[in-house]
């Protein structure tokens, strides 16, 4: 078979809200297909099933990943088993595409990334955002010094989900500090992995604070980032405020707004002395990650030059740092 022409059998582990997306996507590449998929609770794979159409589900990731032919899994289950799943995969000589945040913390990303190194196999967070065209495109536009030296990101990633609700009870996972629980690690990577996409490097001071939930868990929280220059940055994050998702980068000779950020399919530029543009980009989607992974697969690599691995670790250790400065620990760090 050409190479070129393969088409990748993927398997997914977990079967939550987020892994029929990445199938539809698989799917809509045009380029693989998801063949298996593995859950604890068989009930739970059974319906993705009868959702996702898959051929075959596990109760058992070691079942799966010994039974299968797999050339990548995708790892969607809580943030508390990343580092495991991931490391199961990569243990069985199977390339991964690890759900954000990649980790539970830095220390847990390290030991996964090493692995991975040490096996030479493909291994990536799943960050969709950054592969898809408006963040291309405003990555080159930078580049370029469109809006000059940035001086100033704001940004805010804030979702309203009604503390009523049947899913929002306190063994929820946003709740829960055994599931790695809380609005920064679920909500904050992606703020947080935007501004590093922006600037090229993690920053050099980090501040943070929050507001905690009865179970020792953040529901909302506010980031603080300082770069050489004096540069800085304001972010912040909620499950329990009005939507906000917009993020604002202020430079020497101008702004840009992207309204939505993490899904942008356009941005509004606005030069000193000049009219205001709005940039259309095309539809964000998880099949521009998904192709992504394909590529390097294709060409061998072990990660993508466009979500390196030591970017990650930077991000999971700017998370570590901010929950440093409100003392939020999870169990068994």
């Amino acid at each position: 078979m050409d190479e070129n022409a393969k088409t990748f059998r993927w398997g997914i582990i977990g079967c939550g809200l987020i892994a029929p997306r990445l199938a539809k996507a698989v799917e809509e590449s045009g380029e693989g297909r998801v063949v298996s998929a593995a859950s604890k609770s068989m009930r739970r794979a059974r319906r993705f099933q009868r959702e996702t159409g898959v051929e075959r589900v596990h109760g058992s990731y070691e079942e799966m990943l010994e039974r299968e032919a797999l050339d990548a899994v995708y790892v969607a289950t809580t943030h508390n088993f990343h580092a495991e799943n991931a490391r199961l995969c990569l243990e069985r000589g199977i390339p991964v595409l690890v759900e954000k945040p990649f980790t539970q913390n830095a220390r847990q990303a390290e030991a996964v990334i090493a692995l991975a190194r040490d096996r030479r196999l493909f291994c990536m967070e799943a960050m969709w955002t950054r592969f898809n065209p408006a963040s291309r495109r405003l990555c080159a536009m930078l580049a370029d010094g469109v809006i000059g030296e940035i001086r100033l990101v704001q940004g805010d990633f804030r979702v309203r989900m009604h503390p009523l609700s049947p899913k929002m009870m306190p063994w929820n996972r946003m709740y829960s500090p055994r599931l790695a629980g809380g609005a920064l690690l679920d909500l904050g990577i992606y703020p947080v992995a935007f501004l590093h996409m922006l600037m090229g490097r993690p920053p050099e001071t980090v501040e943070g604070s929050a507001t905690m939930t009865w179970t020792g868990v953040d529901k909302s929280s506010e980031y603080r980032f300082g770069y050489p220059g004096g540069a800085r940055a304001e972010l912040s994050t909620s499950f329990v405020s009005p939507d906000e998702r917009d993020m604002v980068i202020t430079g020497t000779r101008g702004s840009i707004v992207v309204p939505h950020f993490y899904r942008a399919d356009r941005f509004i530029l606005r030069r000193n002395g000049e009219p205001e543009q709005t940039i259309e980009c095309g539809e964000p989607s998880f099949v521009h990650q998904v192709r992504e992974v394909h590529r390097c697969l294709r060409e061998g690599l072990g990660e993508s030059p466009l979500m390196r691995l030591d970017e990650t670790l930077a991000n999971m250790r700017t998370l570590d740092a901010l929950r440093t400065h409100w003392g939020m620990r999870y169990p068994g760090e």
